[in-house]
């Protein structure tokens, strides 16, 4: 054998450099972690200082929030924002404010500006002035709001089983009721979409008596609930509308609220608005607003189908006294004649202006002014 044939001797630079590509992603997994890290919890102070500066721009605007307890989590991926006791107060007349048992906010780490919040039930809203409670209740109540400059911009609302009470007597329920909230795309900031609905809807019809539930346990008050036997059926209904000039959400007495509005030229263009149950239905279309004298002016279109079984279910739901629901017949009577979808109707043009209202060239009197 030659020299030449002998073997090179090998040096440890191969396996070097195999080792080091070997430990290089995990040093750069550790320190993505690690930098990540350092920014989530940056992120997090920044959450933190913007919530207290969103309690101080709601305090200033007549609503003052509050927390037994506030904790913020969700490393690494979201923020989690759990508040104990919640609690806000309105400025001005009444001196209402609102208590419930917990809220839990979450926001992904990539889109912090979207918020879905749920609340643990029940909230109690109370009059300091009279001392009047009012309790709602609810198996799920979630909250989606999308914001900008501390800002919201677009705002849900979604609730199942969800009842209001006050006395003890259960003045509404609903199987589920949900309420959508957006600033108008082009429009100034005082254009809101709105649109609300409700489905399988109950309640106490104004002026129903109530008795005291024999039901408690001895030694304790008893409840306040309607006289009349549980609701027989339910109601569903819808609505959807624009609305022009709404003043800005501060705390104020509703007359103040209406004559900002008004001051604004302030419209309610109502694209579709419809109550139905029992097989009837009535549907509604317009444009009102508020004239220099704070009465209505615009137009409203309603057309009503099967007045009767409306009626009947409306009255039987407890949302209507009972002795409305023998005025169906002349309810329909009073109507144009038209058809729905094929079934027979009747169409209530009403017009309001100068103070009077007419059925569309019949004049049925004059409205005074709503504030």
């Amino acid at each position: 054998m030659s020299l030449s044939d002998t073997p090179a001797p090998t040096t440890g630079t191969p396996a070097k450099r195999r080792r080091w590509l070997i430990a290089l992603p995990a040093v750069a997994l550790l320190l993505a972690a690690a930098g990540w890290s350092v920014a989530w919890f940056y992120a997090a102070g920044r959450a933190q200082t913007e919530i207290d500066a969103w309690i101080a721009r709601e305090a200033t605007e007549g609503r003052n929030w509050s927390c037994a307890s506030r904790e913020l989590g969700g490393f690494p991926f979201r923020f989690e924002l759990i508040c104990a006791e919640p609690t806000v107060s309105f400025a001005g007349a009444g001196q209402w404010s609102a208590r419930m048992g917990r809220a839990h906010a979450v926001a992904q780490v990539w889109n912090p500006s979207h918020i879905i919040a749920e609340f643990q039930a029940p909230a109690t809203l109370t009059e300091a002035t009279s001392g009047r409670e009012v309790v709602a209740n609810w198996s799920l109540l979630q909250v989606s709001g999308v914001g900008r400059e501390g800002r919201a911009e677009r705002l849900s609302v979604a609730a199942n089983d969800y009842s209001l009470a006050e006395g003890g007597t259960t003045l509404f329920s609903a199987r589920h009721a949900e309420l959508h909230v957006r600033h108008h795309p082009g429009e100034a900031a005082g254009t809101l979409d709105i649109a609300a609905g409700f489905k399988g809807a109950a309640g106490v019809a104004p002026g129903a008596p109530v008795r005291a539930s024999m039901s408690n346990a001895p030694g304790t008050r008893p409840a306040v609930t309607p006289a009349a036997a549980p609701a027989a059926s339910t109601v569903d209904a819808e609505f959807e509308a624009t609305v022009t000039g709404v003043p800005p959400f501060r705390s104020m007495p509703p007359a103040q609220r209406l004559a900002l509005w008004q001051q604004a030229g302030g419209r309610v263009k109502l694209l579709q608005a419809e109550v139905s149950g029992g097989g009837g239905a009535l549907s509604a279309s317009g444009d009102l607003g508020l004239d220099a004298l704070r009465r209505p002016d615009g137009k409203l279109d309603l057309s009503l189908v099967k007045a009767q079984q409306l009626f009947t279910a409306l009255a039987s739901a407890g949302l209507m006294p009972d002795f409305m629901a023998n005025l169906a017949p002349a309810m329909m009577m009073a109507g144009l004649p038209t058809t729905v979808d094929g079934a027979k109707a009747s169409a209530f043009p009403f017009v309001f202006r100068d103070g009077r209202v007419a059925l569309g060239i019949l004049p049925l009197g004059k409205i005074g002014p709503l504030y």
